[in-house]
């Protein structure tokens, strides 16, 4: 075939195929719509059937099996439901971060979840056992598959189901500590709840008797993998349940034997993921020294605590150009255009263990990212969780913002949502990233209230003052003392519920609040322009409501700080907003 012939045949091919995937696309959206208009008529049947086919061409579309799952739960087909409802979440996973929503949608899909969470709440501190909790026993939950995927995906972040999985996980140590074995779903289920222990690092509240039996069962373990003995899988997911297989001695000759699928994950969970993370330390370039005081301390902690804990990345994300998203986020305010839609040049300072950094990795255009932390565990855990497909474009070093200056870059976005107020003074590592910011350049920047975060300042005065530690025994033994107090309230954060978060909300060792006057000045100083804070909506509508008769604006720090005077509330997390450079 000559030249021209092979041009003619592949450019006539790559039309074909590309008018091919149009009209599969176009086939897509016509279903999708037409199971969409069944389900409003309420004809959920073929709702679902059509969903179906939607899914039969295209398995990864993540709204179809979401609204599949919420067609067969209008017809009663719950485990069905259920299935398609994980699916949905691990597609993407950042829904999980919807904590409530799902916990609602698992529990609607999983009566006896709820049935068992309402026994336990009352009776707490007492453990029921599964034949007090369920009326037809551990099975009636043991295989949900929504369950299982919300226990191995996200830190349970609610009181009554921590409470629920506390007393479960006594039943089971119970169980192994006699010898009993467990049938093949309830090893799943236990090997699930091990990973939700791992996730969350060991926070579930225990008792002496408990923590000796979890140990003498830990002991045994160790002496039956290094005689070469027979090891009930059981024994393995109990174990995990109270303790990091990692810290058990002998336990990487675990790997070398044949396992089930749910020990073989929990096994990468445990023994190969923090292996690998260990085996990142020697790739993480150390761009700065770290000789600051403050810095050196919170070092210390991150180092101990790697923060946050989280399992999967977004998923399904459609970048878009800088200047689209903030449109998107800020209608009403005025900014200069960046244009830029390659190369951009983004800074994620304090990316801790990665999160931002892949994030702003995912949703601007043509992004490419520092990711800079003084703790070398946080990035090891940031690398090794990067997707693969976006490992090209994210670069990890350890740093400290108040050595910045010496590295001479320059960045088109810096983003620090988590650190400034961890400063002894914020406003300088404030000023000194400033310096690296090109002009016309973004900055989206979080700082502590003063005013919001008055329950967490008086409950770390109440930490102080009873003598808490910062181990994680103390800190188990902490949250459940909050709890029975009137500092209850810290529990709606949902840093609450994992260790380490737990420790950077009311135990970090350095934290600094302020209030919008001090941040308003720190603009006009330096004459940034102001975008905007970024909220839910409905908090913005409450702004709007506020001064609905003398004009309300959304850049004006001045009424902002009168509302927040008024709803303290209001930047109970932190002030997150985004300022331009000149």
């Amino acid at each position: 075939m000559k030249r021209k012939q092979r041009r003619a045949r592949s450019t006539h091919g790559t039309a074909i195929a590309s008018g091919r995937a149009d009209a599969l696309l176009g086939q897509i959206r016509h279903l999708f719509f037409e199971a969409s208009e069944h389900e409003h008529a309420g004809k959920l049947e073929l709702a679902a059937r059509t969903y179906k086919r939607v899914l039969a061409l295209a398995p990864d579309q993540a709204q179809a099996c979401n609204n599949l799952a919420r067609a067969l739960q209008g017809l009663g087909k719950l485990n069905e439901a259920s299935g398609f409802y994980a699916r949905a979440l691990a597609l993407m996973p950042q829904l999980l971060d919807q904590h409530s929503a799902i916990l609602e949608t698992l529990v609607s899909v999983l009566p006896p979840l709820g049935v068992a969470m309402r026994r336990q709440m009352p009776a707490w501190p007492k453990r029921l056992g599964p034949q007090e909790l369920f009326n037809e026993g551990l099975s009636s939950i043991a295989g949900d598959p929504l369950l299982h995927h919300v226990l191995q995906s996200t830190p349970v972040r609610d009181v009554a189901f921590e409470r629920l999985l506390t007393s479960l996980r006594l039943s089971f140590l119970a169980k192994a500590a006699r010898g009993e074995t467990f049938a093949e779903d309830n090893l799943a289920f236990v090997c699930a709840l091990a990973r939700q222990c791992f996730i969350n690092e060991y926070v579930f509240a225990t008792t002496p008797e408990e923590e000796a039996d979890a140990e003498d069962l830990k002991r045994a373990l160790t002496q039956a993998i290094e005689a070469g003995a027979p090891v009930e899988p059981s024994r393995i997911a109990v174990v995990a349940m109270y303790s990091p297989l990692h810290a058990v001695p002998a336990a990487p000759r675990l790997l070398e034997m044949r396992w089930n699928p749910a020990i073989v994950k929990l096994l990468t969970q445990q023994l190969r993921e923090p292996e690998i993370e260990r085996s990142l330390r020697s790739s993480i370039p150390r761009l700065t020294p770290i000789e600051d005081r403050t810095s050196q301390d919170v070092r210390r902690q991150y180092e101990e605590s790697p923060y946050p804990r989280w399992v999967h990345a977004a998923g399904q994300v459609s970048p878009m150009p800088i200047d689209h998203y903030l449109r998107e986020q800020f209608s009403t305010s005025a900014f200069l255009p960046m244009r830029k839609t390659e190369q951009l040049d983004v800074l994620v300072a304090g990316c801790g263990t990665g999160q931002i950094a892949i994030a702003s990795a995912q949703k601007y255009s043509g992004a490419r990212v520092l990711g800079i932390d003084l703790s070398l565990n946080s990035l090891c855990y940031a690398k090794r969780n990067t997707p693969a497909t976006l490992a090209f474009r994210i670069e990890y070093a350890q740093a400290d913002i108040l050595e910045l200056g010496s590295i001479d870059r320059s960045f088109d976005v810096i983003d620090s949502c988590g650190v400034l107020h961890h400063m002894s003074d914020p406003f300088k590592g404030w000023r000194i990233l400033l310096d690296l910011l090109r002009p016309g350049g973004l900055m989206h920047i979080g700082l502590y209230s003063e005013a919001g975060r008055g329950d967490v300042s008086a409950a770390r005065e109440f930490i102080a003052a009873e003598g808490f530690g910062t181990t994680p025994a103390e800190i188990r033994r902490c949250r459940q003392r909050l709890l029975e107090t009137r500092f209850a309230s810290v529990a709606r954060f949902t840093d609450f519920f994992t260790t380490s978060e737990c420790r950077d909300l009311l135990f970090h060792v350095r934290e600094t609040r302020v209030r919008i006057p001090a941040i308003a000045a720190f603009i006009a100083e330096h004459g940034l322009r102001f975008l905007g804070f970024e909220f839910a909506m409905p908090i913005l509508q409450r702004y709007r409501n506020h001064f609905a008769s003398s004009g309300w604006s959304l850049t004006d720090l001045a009424r902002w700080h009168a509302f927040e005077s008024e709803h303290p509330e209001t930047f109970s997390g932190m002030y997150q907003f985004w300022v331009q450079r000149p």
